[in-house]
């Protein structure tokens, strides 16, 4: 595993070589750190599940919204709700358009996404161009890791690059809101 602060003149190339080379990743998020790879490299999806020991769907993480847009399916009623949404950095779960991304990190028809806010990871996001999955660091039912040296003890050997921003204040992840026909329901 490489270590790399997110303030090194390096940080953004190497998370991108990283992405490039289906490597798995771990970044400071809005609001705790995040573990992904590029959305459609199913073998590093699958890695990060076995790590995390569960399966299921990730959120991606988009640049902005017109990145993943004409494959998103929304109400037109629901748009202006689920602008306020993306724009306090929660995550929304919607209906999507077939062969959009990887059929690992989706279910009953629906992928979940977000725009962070963090400023390195918009820079990064606006520089990879590809989407990236994302969800906490930790196994499945235990908390978030917020302290990169407790990340590195833990999953050192599984992840391929750990982007340090220190230790994140905020253990509590995004808000997740789930979009059906016409009605939008706050599941997290």
């Amino acid at each position: 595993m490489k270590r790399i602060f997110i303030n090194d003149a390096n940080a953004i190339d190497q998370a991108i070589t990283s992405l490039t080379n289906k490597e798995i990743i771990v970044y400071p998020t809005d609001t705790i750190y995040g573990i992904g790879t590029d959305a459609n490299n199913d073998r590093g999806i699958k890695k990060i599940n076995n790590l995390k020991k569960r399966t299921g769907p990730m959120t991606i993480i988009a640049h902005k919204l017109e990145d993943i847009s004409s494959n998103i399916l929304i109400n037109p009623i629901l748009e202006g709700k689920m602008l306020k949404i993306i724009n306090n950095g929660d995550t929304c779960i919607v209906p999507y358009t077939e062969n959009f991304i990887s059929k690992l990190i989706v279910a009953q028809g629906k992928i979940g996404f977000r725009i962070p806010q963090h400023a390195f990871l918009n820079v990064l996001l606006s520089s990879y161009k590809n989407l990236i999955t994302s969800t906490s660091v930790n196994i499945s039912g235990t908390p978030p890791l917020n302290d990169p040296d407790l990340i590195e003890k833990e999953f050192g050997n599984e992840i391929d690059l750990l982007l340090d921003a220190g230790t994140l204040q905020n253990n509590n992840p995004s808000k997740i809101y789930i979009f059906e026909h016409n009605t939008i329901s706050q599941i997290r």
